[in-house]
């Protein structure tokens, strides 16, 4: 969702957001206290953490609503001639919301939709826009008022109950409708206009609020009672008596807007930049009192523009209708009921690791056998129980635990505390992951199922593999080039090859060893000597040449060595420092790749599921830390950089590894710190993250204001599912007095408190604090002692005087039909206290405004503190799971992977072969000589007996369906007679579809006979026609290539025969080609078969267009007796559903083969 930031916006694209921003803050603050920057380039925003700026509106310079004309005028002065004046009118209306808003306008709203809260809590809702309420005109009587410090917004929050906006079925003058389940009606506002017509129903919407269009406007609107209208629009005096003035008053709804600049961090949502800036509607209407059982409200943002433009009451009406833009239900608890106190409370006293629950635990734990004793370990360990399918195929079960886990997990060594040997080698299957728990005889799954999820998430994106694969191809071209020119002067010596900056460097010293070639002094090869040898220079033997093949033992040797060097090349910014996300990068691809694993290490992208293994784990209104277990995260990475190997022995992997750990361990030029990883962290699951999506997270103790702290607090929070937040941590709280961070603070967020008529209401009576505000900074308000003391306690009743709250329409009465504050009064009075009770060194202000109430209808906010410090239970807890290891979270998995040889390795070349001394006589077997008779043809199956291990055989041709019968008329014409094909001068649009077929060599636009006895590639382009509106289902489409020789003057043929590795779909990836061998009428044919990928077997042909193919590694025949070029015929088939299901529509096309010119 898009926040408003005044045009400040520093949000980052990444799950590392927090930790990113955090990093480029310090980097500029560190530039600019170097010199290196002017403090005018310092992007912090003004707002310190846990500052907010409130204003009263945000008004655009232009409300729609009413027409605007923009006047141009002219003047054209030319000496002695008058001046011409020329103006210009254009008339044109502001485009804003009007009856419905656009998605994302809502940022969030109070109470949340079907949660239950206490009876004197005000809604509000809380809009992404801060110019929103005001970009209409809400009341037209107060913009021409003196009253600069308000402005009436045209979007009102009002509660109603369900019998207030229940309609009967003939409410509407008998036109149909269907109530919403906030109980409103959805139609346009024509539609509305008819039933005021056919109904006695008012409306302000008239044709006066905007062009005509309007009318085919579509919203949801409600419909109230005229009485409930008209308390709405009026005002009370002071013996609570409705004042009604002759026409609807909308002026009170301007205290009841404002707009909230925010400093967001902390927060999961809004962190995602540093300031948020959002305003704020607050109802003024309460839910029922006096309720003995949960009542369900409705709560709607009401449009009222045009209330004002009304002539009179709508008394004489049954109803009136008024558009509503957002609506939500939400339920009133009865007093005395949980609310936010309670939860907070309950969440600490909730405090655990992210684990079984001890209920769970604890039986086993009791059991006599050592085998439940070891389960109940396992399972305090983080540990569950899963399926588990074998490769095999049998199902069984495993153990299981996910990243996060209530134990610390030591990193691998080489070598345990036990002495025993652990493969830091990488995987190449995931397979060699898995641990068997020998006292249970379960197979932990944990690292091979880490494994198997990165590859998974690297396959899944495009971009990472495609950068992964270009990253793998630089460093192995690097690494062997360096390799095979070490192997080869080891073999032959420096000046068996020299590169350009070799030769280069050597030049200057060129001219010195000519002047004494003739003195012979160097090596006897330039000894003088007769012409021949002049141009001798040392040879090796074929049988000397050097192996430089990947896993030849010299390059092997050295491989990694040069293929980690290259890496971190790559892994090199701009200026020659290492690449840390701040500088420019000398490689795109290592900067995709470096992100990407980083994002890993974060656990973004990782399925819910593979986090928490199981529900009970993390239960409802709980809150549970743990601790990030490396290995886990080391095997995620390995999965992840396994892709692109092709060469079985994975050193390439291992070098980027190697690149990624220098950048781990590298602090930054501008930093003090190498790069935060995440190692702990929490998971908090209640209603309160539902209620409050912002929930500020912050450390404690907080930092001084105006100092960026050295490291980011939170590496990672965001919400993850409804009501669960997951927060990442590089460190946990310290108890030490020195420490920056003693403990972690939850916090409602200041664009989403609660606002409440007071801190008591009841049937009969209100409480209200009047608390103390200031209009002056921090650091003033401070030095009043009283600041947290409340100024004056007011407690009214229904029938008393000066009421600040409205209980009924009539004073006299105990319906507590109204339940509203009463406004301005309200607003009046709170500054008229304020300005008498406090020093004007605190509170100097004479104008009562939205903002000074929205501060005081703000309930109290509560906070959670989890302190090391101060909580032994807690530090307790932190014990459990704190690592003494400071050392950075680097990559363990970083030797090349091991492969299991099934065969003896091959004999290096270098290797001496024993040559026999005398050729052995070829031994001529009776079977050379034999040869079957010319008119023998082999079947299908015969041909297709010895293909390659990678070459399926092309199976003998059956029809799809019982029933299907083959094409009939195939008997190819000869070379001199091809019949062309038929003309279609009209194409009936009911008629089934057409198709243009042709064949040709890739590159050409006929097939060309081959100029080498390499097959080619033959492309058989299909173009659909007539099938846009076409109504026939397609089961198949046949392509018949007659088979035969090619100097058969009667019969010419494409394919003497075909044993390639058959055809592939070139775009439509909705078929499949099947290529088949059979007599058709006892000629041999190739049918090449498009059957549609589908269940039904078959698929409607509007969407086809196209259907080509390219046959693989075909051999063509030669032209008939070498001439230029041979006209040849082949058929199609197809077979339609309901129509042509088992005779096929057949059709032929005249294909060309060209003779090659260089054949």
């Amino acid at each position: 969702m898009a926040i408003f930031t005044g045009g400040k916006s520093k949000a980052i694209n990444s799950p590392r957001h927090l930790t990113l921003r955090h990093v480029r803050r310090k980097a500029t603050l560190s530039k600019i206290t170097r010199g290196l920057l002017s403090a005018e380039e310092d992007d912090q925003p003004k707002l310190k953490p846990g500052e907010e700026k409130l204003n009263s509106f945000w008004a655009p310079g232009l409300e729609a609503g009413p027409k605007h004309v923009v006047l141009a005028t002219q003047t054209i002065k030319a000496p002695g001639n008058p001046d011409l004046v020329l103006t210009s009118e254009q008339d044109f209306y502001v485009d804003a919301p009007q009856f419905s808003l656009p998605e994302g306008s809502v940022y969030s709203f109070y109470p949340p939709s079907g949660y239950p809260d206490d009876n004197r809590i005000l809604p509000h809702v809380v809009l992404s826009d801060p110019h929103l309420p005001w970009e209409r005109r809400g009341s037209p009587k107060d913009d021409h008022q003196e009253d600069k410090r308000n402005k009436v917004p045209w979007l009102v929050l009002f509660t109603f109950t369900q019998d207030e906006l229940k309609l009967a079925p003939d409410a509407l003058g008998g036109i149909g409708f269907k109530q919403t389940p906030t109980l409103a009606v959805t139609m346009t506002v024509g539609d509305l206009w008819n039933a005021t017509t056919a109904a006695s129903i008012a409306t302000p919407i008239t044709k006066d609020l905007g062009p005509e269009s309007i009318k085919d406007a579509k919203g949801d609107f409600i419909f109230i009672k005229p009485d409930l209208f008209k308390s709405m629009f009026s005002t009370f005096d002071d013996k609570n008596k409705r004042v009604a003035p002759s026409t609807p008053d909308t002026t009170k709804y301007k205290y009841l807007a404002h707009v909230r600049n925010i400093n967001t961090t902390g927060m999961a949502e809004a962190g995602k930049e540093d300031v948020g800036i959002f305003s704020v509607v607050v109802g003024s209407r309460s839910g029922p009192l006096g309720n003995e059982l949960p009542v369900s409200v409705s709560v709607h943002l009401v449009s009222i523009e045009g209330v004002e433009e009304m002539t009179s009451w709508p008394d004489d009406k049954k109803l009136v209708a008024m558009c509503s833009l957002h609506s939500w239900n939400y339920t009133v608890n009865p007093p005395n009921t949980l609310n936010v106190h309670d939860a907070f409370v309950k969440l600490g006293e909730t405090l655990n690791l992210l684990r079984a629950p001890d209920s769970y635990v604890d039986p086993l734990l009791r059991a006599p056998d050592k085998l439940s004793q070891r389960l109940a370990k396992r399972l305090q360990d983080g540990y569950t129980l899963v399926k588990y399918r074998v490769q095999t195929g049998e199902q069984t079960v495993a153990l299981y635990r996910g990243p996060f886990t209530p134990t610390v997990v030591a990193p691998l060594n080489s070598v345990t505390s036990s002495g025993r040997e652990v493969n830091l080698s990488c995987s190449n299957s995931g397979q060699d992951l898995q641990i068997l728990d020998r006292e249970v005889g379960i197979m932990d799954v944990s690292y091979s199922a880490a494994w198997q999820i990165g590859r998974v998430l690297a396959l899944g994106d495009q971009g990472f593999a495609a950068a992964l694969v270009r990253l793998r191809s630089a460093i192995q071209k690097s690494a062997m080039k360096k390799c095979k020119v070490k192997v080869v002067h080891n073999t032959g010596g420096k000046s068996s090859f020299r590169t350009r900056a070799d030769l280069l460097s050597e030049l200057k010293d060129t001219v010195d060893r000519l002047d004494r070639i003739h003195l012979g002094d160097g090596s006897s090869d330039f000894m003088p000597g007769p012409p021949k040898k002049r141009w001798n220079r040392p040879r090796l033997a074929r049988k000397q040449y050097p192996p430089l093949g990947f896993n030849a033992a010299g390059i092997k040797s050295q491989y990694l060595d040069h293929a980690t060097d290259a890496a971190r090349k790559l892994a090199m910014a701009k200026d020659g420092t290492v690449y840390d996300e701040t500088n420019d990068p000398v490689s795109t691809d290592w900067m995709q790749v470096l992100a990407w694993v980083m994002d890993r290490m974060f656990l973004s992208g990782v399925p819910a599921h593979y986090l928490i293994s199981d529900p009970s784990h993390l239960q409802h209104e709980s809150l549970r830390f743990f601790y990030i277990d490396p290995n886990w995260v080391d095997a995620l990475i390995d999965g992840a950089l396994s892709l692109g190997n092709h060469m079985g022995e994975d050193r390439d992997r291992a070098a980027i590894k190697e690149a990624i750990n220098t950048y781990i361990h590298h602090t930054p030029e501008h930093q003090t710190h190498p790069p935060q990883i995440p190692t702990y962290g929490f998971y908090l699951r209640s209603d309160l993250v539902t209620m409050f999506p912002d929930l500020k997270v912050t450390t404690v103790p907080e930092p001084p204001k105006g100092v960026v702290p050295d490291k980011a607090p939170l590496l990672r929070h965001e919400i993850v599912a409804d009501g669960v937040m997951m927060g990442l941590l590089d460190r946990l709280p310290d108890a030490a007095a020195s420490s920056d961070f003693q403990g972690l603070s939850f916090t409602q967020p200041p664009h989403q408190q609660r606002f409440a008529a007071g801190f008591s209401l009841a049937k009969d009576q209100v409480g209200i604090d009047i608390r103390r505000q200031y209009t002056v900074d921090q650091e003033t308000r401070e030095t009043d002692k009283d600041r947290h003391k409340v100024l004056e306690a007011i407690t009214k009743g229904p029938k008393d005087d000066k009421n600040w709250f409205i209980w009924s329409t009539e004073p006299s009465s105990q319906t507590n039909d109204l339940r509203v504050i009463r406004l301005p009064f309200y607003a009046e009075e709170q500054r008229r206290i304020l300005e008498s009770g406090m020093d004007k060194r605190y509170f100097d202000d004479d104008t009562p405004n939205s903002a000074l109430l929205a501060m005081q209808l703000n309930d109290p906010f509560y906070r959670l503190i989890i302190s090391a410090a101060g909580d032994q239970n807690a530090a307790a807890l932190f014990a459990q799971i704190r690592d003494e290891n400071q050392a950075p979270r680097s990559l363990k998995l970083v030797n090349p992977s091991r492969l299991c040889k099934l065969f003896v390795e091959d004999k290096e070349e270098d290797q001496e072969e024993v040559e026999p001394a005398e050729p052995e006589p070829e031994i001529s077997s009776p079977a050379a000589a034999y040869r079957r008779h010319e008119s023998y043809r082999p079947l299908p199956h015969v041909l297709s007996s010895n293909l390659a291990p990678h070459v399926r055989s092309i199976p003998a041709y059956e029809p799809s369906h019982p029933g299907m019968r083959p094409p009939t008329g195939i008997n190819p014409p000869g070379r001199d007679f091809v019949p062309p094909p038929p003309k279609r001068e009209f194409v009936d649009p009911a008629g089934p579809p057409v198709y243009e077929c042709n064949v040709y060599t890739t590159g050409y636009g006929a097939v060309q006979t081959n100029a080498d006895p390499l097959p080619q590639d033959i492309v058989f382009s299909v173009q659909a026609h007539n099938t846009a509106v076409s109504d026939y289902r397609l089961m198949e489409f046949q392509i018949i290539v007659p088979l035969g020789k090619g100097d058969d003057p009667n019969s010419h043929r494409l394919f003497p025969s075909y044993d390639g590795p058959g055809a592939r779909m070139l775009s439509n990836l909705r078929f499949n080609v099947l290529p088949a061998l059979g007599d058709m009428e006892g000629v041999p044919c190739l049918i090449l078969r498009l059957l549609p990928r589908s269940a039904n077997n078959w698929t409607s042909v509007r969407p086809i267009r196209e259907l080509s193919f390219v046959l693989c590694l075909a051999r063509p025949n030669g032209t008939f007796q070498g001439q230029g070029r041979t006209l040849l015929t082949m058929y199609t088939a197809a077979y339609y559903k309901y129509v042509a299901e088992t005779v096929p529509l057949q059709d032929h096309f005249i294909v060309e083969l060209k003779k090659n010119p260089d054949a």
